[in-house]
């Protein structure tokens, strides 16, 4: 796996780079974000 980046050009290394960085870190805010919309009312946000 970490050959297949050898091949890559540098623009898409980039956007590989970026997409770990952000993925996770627009996951945490969503979270984030749904726990703030629960505290402030509750009824509207259901967690299984």
């Amino acid at each position: 796996m970490i050959y297949s980046f050898g091949v890559l050009g540098p623009l898409i290394k980039t956007f590989i780079v970026f997409v770990i960085i952000l993925g996770p870190l627009c996951i945490v805010g969503l979270i984030m974000l749904l726990k703030k919309i629960e505290t402030d009312s509750p009824g509207r946000i259901r967690w299984k």
